[in-house]
């Protein structure tokens, strides 16, 4: 099995245990990032995952690096930022689980990533490198990003983007509109929420109002016409919709009780990724012979990696092993 580079931010989730107002709760550190997190959903499924990106020399920083060699994901490639620190995500939970973040993260190590150092010999055995919108808020990370996509696509390996918008962390929305479309013009395996439609450059699309089928069809074309093999819009509690361009494909949620959504969406990208490699796509031709079914079992294994992953606390931390997945079932 090849290899999935996790290139983007490792960071610290502080995150409430109780579901009570801002000042009452008791919160608690837990290692996230939405690229890490993919990076360790994929490694306990059994995936060879590498993370690439910029880590502190704090004690949060060097806890992160831990994280990941736990978990058994490379860390080879992992640049030490001197004098920079660990970015952190605050995480306000509202009912059901759904949250809210309120990010430090000025000039903190993730942001520090820069191209020149980029090594690409960790792409000699890599089948997918995997990106995220946080990289893309803050130069040099973005250039670095946005150069690693390229390598990728230069070395014939599938260019995989979840376009993750936080947009407090951007200095305009204009901004975000230039790189969000310039990204997805790089990008084979594209993820991205319904919510975050108004930012890929495709009009008529606003995260203030739901989208209607007939509405998710027609940007699902049209970010597939953009380059993108495989798209996959995630619907929340209505489950995924994944399309390509001879197959459009449908996969419900499951009915859990979540307790916490954070990486959740990150824990359904790994379980994609690590079924594209476990089914062979290494280049990206090879997404264009994926089947309605093979769609259909990509959805729903992902669907269950992610919805077991809302029982519990934390980001990382709440990612299943593969075995716990075989005995899973919703209540």
């Amino acid at each position: 099995m090849k290899h999935i580079i996790n290139l983007g931010e490792i960071l610290i989730d502080v995150i409430p245990t109780t579901q009570v107002r801002l000042g009452e709760a008791c919160y608690t550190p837990y290692p996230g990032g939405a690229i890490a997190n993919v990076a360790v959903a994929i490694a306990r499924l059994g995936g060879l995952a590498r993370f690439i990106g910029g880590v502190a020399e704090d004690e949060f920083g060097q806890l992160l690096v831990q994280v990941l060699v736990d978990n058994h994901v490379d860390t080879r490639y992992v640049r030490v930022v001197k004098e920079a620190p660990t970015a952190i995500a605050l995480v306000t939970l509202h009912a059901g689980g759904q949250r809210h973040f309120t990010f430090f993260r000025q000039g903190t190590a993730d942001t520090q990533l820069q191209a020149e150092y980029l090594n690409w010999g960790a792409w000699h055995d890599a089948a997918v490198c995997h990106v995220g919108g946080v990289l893309l808020s803050t130069e040099p990370a973005r250039s670095a990003t946005l150069a690693a996509m390229d390598h990728t696509r230069q070395v014939g390996s599938i260019v995989s983007f979840d376009v993750n918008i936080r947009p407090t962390l951007w200095t305009s929305p204009a901004t975000i509109h230039e790189t969000i479309a310039s990204a997805v013009e790089r990008t084979d395996v594209l993820k991205i929420s319904a919510e975050e439609a108004e930012y890929t450059g495709v009009r008529g699309y606003s995260s203030s109002e739901p989208l209607e089928r007939s509405k998710l069809n027609a940007l699902g074309e049209a970010l597939l016409e953009r380059g993108p093999r495989l798209v996959i819009i995630t619907l929340g509690a209505n489950g995924a919709l994944l399309m390509t361009a001879k197959h459009r494909v449908e996969v419900p949620s499951l009915p859990v009780r979540p307790v916490d959504t954070t990486g959740a969406g990150d824990a359904f990208m790994g379980a994609v990724l690590y079924q594209l490699v476990q089914q062979g796509c290494q280049t990206p031709s090879d997404l264009l012979a994926l089947s309605e079914h093979n769609l259909h079992n990509l959805g729903s294994f992902a669907n269950n990696v992610a919805g077991l992953s809302t029982t519990r606390y934390g980001g990382i931390s709440s990612f299943p092993f593969m075995h716990e997945i075989s005995g899973f079932s919703a209540p």
